[in-house]
């Protein structure tokens, strides 16, 4: 190779052919402006006799054309995604069918027509289509906090503290900024506001509101794939959801919206997002929330996140201490120890209290090793302070008996068809085991029962009794039991059990606001509503699970509402109160049905204009169209 450069002097090239005894240097029009690029001149070197001859294609009329130049990139190369999404689309319209009659540009243009394509920029699109200037670096927006992805990363333990993070398509970098002050390793990269930026392996890939402003479908995929090539432990991905935004002035383009400002925005369904990832990464991604995905090459890393996701949250608050006993001052104070390492302490108990037992001295966070150290004060000697009267030790067995059965459920989700499947455990979690169940095969014994269980109306009867009189839901009808989604930590192991594993074919409960479970069958069915916090929430999507047959169904009604909330929220929810004053209103004027059945938004609306128009009515006496939050929809029939 170095020999031909040699030879050919001063001879400008961009792709090299190397051969047995030969190389040829070869110069095609530019690669980011041409997207199936002419030859224009090629210098031959037989590396043998040393003969060198040189060709100028650029003044014939039909040169060679180059196909599939993203092969010819390194593997890092930002160009990759665009110029492989070409080729997949070029396949798809079966242009690459007969290789031996596309090498020219004649031939190649023949066909295009032929195939009823034309080529715009680096894309081939129908003949007559609308020509658009997507503008993507305009959906770059200035951020004042954490994105949500990566606050939903670093709270279910996806991104732990030393890991390094990777934006890719960062945009103006606010993410890098912040994660960077929080002592994190933090790079990014955007194609127009970083063009310079790094682009090497992290521990984590942050791949946020990215490809839903992609408008090419094949873009998207290769872009997933490169972002993914450089995470080691994990990737986030995160989209905008449908619902999320208003597509009242939007023009529809593709299979998503255009913008007044020239941008384009793909509204993702959950399920869709799940599906689009694990068909393309070959990996079952984890529900972080609405819209938000975490896909893992570390299985230890992705072993914690989904016990953690699953967990029940503990919320303590840390530095509230009774007021100080007055002492005699006749000499000075002597402080004792307890007091004088108590910060310490209350940072050991609240860990103490997220785990549910004493830990090990290497899961003592890293800082409070650092300043126990600091003191002199070992990780057992801490550890005992935490147990003795300092503390009251029945919320340690209470945080103890919640620990236990979130593992319980969450070994009983490891037999659900579907779920990951582990050869070891997370040193954690064995640690976890061996305080809660004394053994690896006593736990999944347990949790074997606990599976079993949930298969049985019975004990699935008996669950949503516990969970009634715990008002954490009620009965939709006789046989369907109705809840918020932010209790299902709180519900009995058998009835989250149920809904969890549905929730692993829906690809996560995140996102849905309301489940209705049906108590003597494997069917569940999950609500995702336009505004859940809404008087009367719209429904915008409904995933129908059954379990016995491992199917999924999604259902876009259109203008349904969900009346009488109120029944369904937590007795401790607060605006229950006046939600269930709201509902009560809407029983009087007889529009909902005792059993919750009412018109469409759009009858509804119509219905109350009718009524003030007719007779106008006092203060307080029924509802009106302005006592709704909600958008209408079309009227039909039906209800919810």
């Amino acid at each position: 190779m170095d020999q031909a450069v040699t030879l050919a002097g001063g001879f400008q090239w961009n792709v090299a052919k190397i051969s047995r005894g030969a190389v040829s240097l070869l110069l095609y029009e530019d690669f980011d402006v041409v997207a199936f690029p002419a030859l224009l001149a090629s210098f031959k070197v037989d590396l043998r006799s040393g003969k060198t001859s040189e060709t100028d294609y650029s003044r014939r009329p039909n040169p060679p054309i180059l196909h599939r130049k993203e092969l010819l990139l390194p593997e890092d190369d930002p160009r990759r995604p665009r110029f492989a999404a070409l080729t997949r689309t070029a396949e798809e319209h079966g242009l690459f069918a007969e290789p031996s009659r596309i090498g020219t540009r004649r031939q190649w243009l023949d066909l295009l027509s032929l195939k009823g394509l034309r080529i715009e920029g680096q894309a081939l699109v129908p003949q007559g289509a609308e020509s658009v200037a997507v503008a993507r670096h305009k959906t770059a927006i200035t951020r004042r906090d954490l994105s949500q992805p990566m606050q939903l990363a670093i709270a279910h333990g996806v991104l732990p503290s030393g890991n390094s993070v990777f934006d890719y398509g960062c945009g103006l970098g606010d993410d890098v900024a912040a994660l960077s002050a929080a002592g994190f390793e933090a790079f990014g990269w955007d194609p127009h506001h970083m063009p310079e930026g790094p682009r090497r392996p992290a521990d984590l890939v942050n791949l946020g509101f990215v490809l839903n402003v992609v408008e090419d479908r094949h873009e998207r995929t290769e872009t997933l794939r490169a972002a993914w090539s450089f995470a080691r432990r994990a990737m986030v991905v995160a989209v905008m959801v449908m619902g999320k935004g208003d597509l009242a002035n939007l023009r529809p383009y593709r299979d998503g919206h255009l913008t007044s400002r020239g941008t384009f925005q793909k509204y993702f369904g959950q399920q869709e997002l799940r599906d689009f990832i694990q068909d393309e990464l070959g990996e079952a991604p984890l529900a972080l929330g609405s819209g938000v995905f975490a896909v893992f090459r570390d299985k230890d890393l992705e072993q914690e996140v989904l016990f953690r996701r699953r967990s029940r949250v503990i919320s303590r608050p840390i530095g509230m201490r009774p007021p100080e006993r007055e002492r005699p001052r006749t000499r000075a104070p002597q402080i004792d120890l307890p007091e004088r390492i108590r910060p310490e302490l209350e940072i050991l108990w609240a860990a103490m209290l997220r785990q549910g037992r004493p830990l090990d001295a290497e899961e003592f966070p890293g800082t409070l090793r650092e300043r126990l150290k600091a003191v002199r004060i070992s990780s057992g000697r801490a550890t005992d302070l935490c147990l003795s009267d300092l503390f009251d030790q029945e919320e340690l067995a209470v945080s103890a008996a919640g620990r236990r059965e979130d593992l319980l459920v969450r070994f009983a989700m490891l037999m659900f068809p579907g779920a990951p499947r582990y050869a070891t455990l997370a040193r954690s979690l064995q640690r976890d085991v061996k305080t809660f169940f004394g053994s690896h095969a006593a736990a999944l014994e347990e949790a074997r029962r606990l599976m079993f269980s949930a298969g049985k109306p019975d004990s699935m009867r008996e669950g949503v009794d516990a969970a009634i009189s715990a008002g954490l839901g009620a009965m939709r009808d006789e046989e369907t039991f109705r809840f918020a989604v932010p209790v299902l930590d709180r519900l009995p192991p058998v009835v989250r059990l149920r809904v969890l594993c549905g929730g692993l074919l829906r690809g996560g409960v995140e996102g849905a606001d309301f489940v209705d479970m049906k108590v003597a069958a494997p069917r569940l069915t999950f609500i995702q509503c336009l505004d859940a916090s809404s008087r009367l929430p719209v429904i915008l999507e409904k995933t129908r699970i059954d379990l016995g047959r491992t199917s999924t169904n999604v259902d876009r009604p259109d203008g349904i509402a969900l009346y009488l909330k109120g029944r369904y929220l937590p007795v401790d929810a607060p605006d229950r109160e006046e939600q269930m004053k709201f509902d009560s209103k809407l029983l009087a004027a007889g529009i909902v049905t005792p059993d919750g059945k009412g018109p469409r938004i759009a009858e509804l609306h119509e219905f109350l204009r009718k009524r003030r128009d007719a007779q106008p009515r006092a203060v307080g006496e029924t509802p009106c169209i302005e006592d709704f939050t909600c958008a209408p929809g079309s009227a039909t029939n039906n209800h919810e």
